[in-house]
């Protein structure tokens, strides 16, 4: 048999190894909890920046159809530009100027609507407006987000809601030129609150909205 004092100090040392190994089993424990909480917030951040990415593909989309459309509204304005000289010199005679001086009015005319469109077209590309549905805590919301050209100053914002649409109307100036903006966002199926005020976040040279659905 073991002297009483060797199974005391026996004892005593496995005791000790225990604490120790106890001690061990819970840093073990405590860095797998901080290594699952950082896995966790790196997926977060990663979601997030797939998220933001495909929006900025899809409005670098959308201001390509627009610089299209533009492009496509100035060689109309060319053309008929064209046509107008070619046609002003095969006049010939009075009757043949009064006819053309008759079209050339119509054309005139076009070319101003089309002015007007093209002004529009390039007043509409200034502001990208993008919806999307967000549920948060098993409450439903409507985020929209609006933004615009950096370059543009002095930009007063407005909006009222209107049964199922929201108008915004716009006011800013790049250089000396004035831009003036003006939409309106059916919601569609979305029934928003009549009356909310929404929560408004802005960021440069962008403004979100949310509201309660």
């Amino acid at each position: 048999m073991f002297p009483q004092v060797n199974l005391e100090n026996k004892i005593q040392q496995l005791s000790q190894e225990n604490v120790e190994l106890k001690q061990t089993l819970a840093d073990l424990k405590f860095e797998y909890e901080k290594q699952v909480l950082l896995c966790k917030a790196a997926q977060e951040w990663k979601n997030k920046y797939d998220r933001l990415f495909q929006e900025n593909q899809q409005l670098n989309q959308e201001q390509k159809q627009l610089q299209d459309e533009i492009s496509n509204l100035k060689n109309q304005i060319k053309n008929f530009e064209i046509n107008m000289q070619q046609i002003q010199e095969k006049t010939t005679n009075l009757n043949q100027y009064q006819l053309i001086e008759a079209n050339s009015i119509r054309v005139q005319q076009h070319n101003q609507e089309l002015q007007r469109e093209l002004e529009t077209y390039q007043q509409k590309a200034q502001f990208v407006l993008q919806p999307k549905t967000v549920i948060d805590n098993n409450i439903q919301f409507y985020q929209l987000t609006l933004g615009w050209n950096k370059d543009i100053q002095n930009l007063q914002l407005s909006y009222r809601q209107e049964n199922d649409s929201l108008i915004f109307d716009g006011y800013g100036e790049i250089g000396n030129k004035k831009v003036i903006y003006q939409q309106i966002h059916n919601v569609g199926k979305k029934a928003l609150k009549q009356n909310q005020k929404p929560l408004i976040s802005l960021k440069q040279s962008q403004m979100q909205m949310t509201f309660e659905v």
